[in-house]
């Protein structure tokens, strides 16, 4: 059995997939890139948290090549990859309709880190996982991501933007590691970052049978 078939990560990994999607919900419905992408730079933040914080001074935003991060990156990606693949079902409450753009993003990567790193790490206090284990279940949660997405993007694009944001995320550095957040007032500031729903979409979501 892999570290990724433990049933404590697999555990964890469906309530981080949870914590990402559910502050998403617009209009019934999550936008696709977005919760992909979310997922994805949380898998890479904390990983950049076990392999490089700590290690180097540098200001936030600031690309940190890391061999560590390299060596552990491939088997993230493969991961990924062969979820992303099974996914043929998927969940009907993805959705990409807003002419369907792979690029569109409702948040930044920053936004996304301030607003759920925190609650990641009080996430793993109260479960008791290590660093190293957090980054277990936040990459197989962007897996379970990838699988969700793969019918409303298409197997090649929700692969690339899935390892492309996780690679961001390990290699850019964050701002100090956050206070533990205990309850979910990070989440709730979501409502004001996140644009109100288009009447564009609005319209697509009427017309969805």
């Amino acid at each position: 059995m892999s570290d990724w078939d433990e049933p404590h990560i697999r555990q964890a990994a469906d309530s981080l997939d949870l914590i990402v999607r559910r502050p998403l919900i617009d209009g019934g419905n999550v936008h696709a890139a977005t919760y992909l992408v979310c997922s994805a730079w949380m898998a890479g933040t904390i990983l950049y948290r076990l392999e490089v914080d700590g290690r180097v001074n540098v200001k936030p935003g600031t690309v940190v090549l890391s061999e560590e991060v390299n060596v552990r990156l491939p088997e993230c990606f493969n991961l990924i990859a062969v979820m992303a693949a099974r996914g043929d079902s998927g969940d009907e409450a993805i959705e990409s309709l807003e002419a369907g753009s792979c690029d569109e993003r409702l948040l930044t990567m920053q936004q996304a880190r301030d607003t759920f790193e925190p609650v990641y790490w009080a996430f793993a206090r109260r479960q008791g996982l290590t660093a190293a284990e957090l980054v277990l279940a936040a990459t197989l949660s962007t897996a379970v991501a990838a699988a969700n997405c793969r019918p409303a993007m298409g197997l090649k694009a929700t692969t690339h933007l899935a390892h492309y944001s996780m690679l961001e995320a390990s290699k850019t550095a964050p701002g100090p590691r956050p206070t533990i957040a205990e309850g979910k007032a990070h989440l709730h500031k979501l409502a004001a970052i996140l644009p109100p729903l288009t009447w564009s979409r609005r319209f697509a979501l009427w017309l969805k049978p």
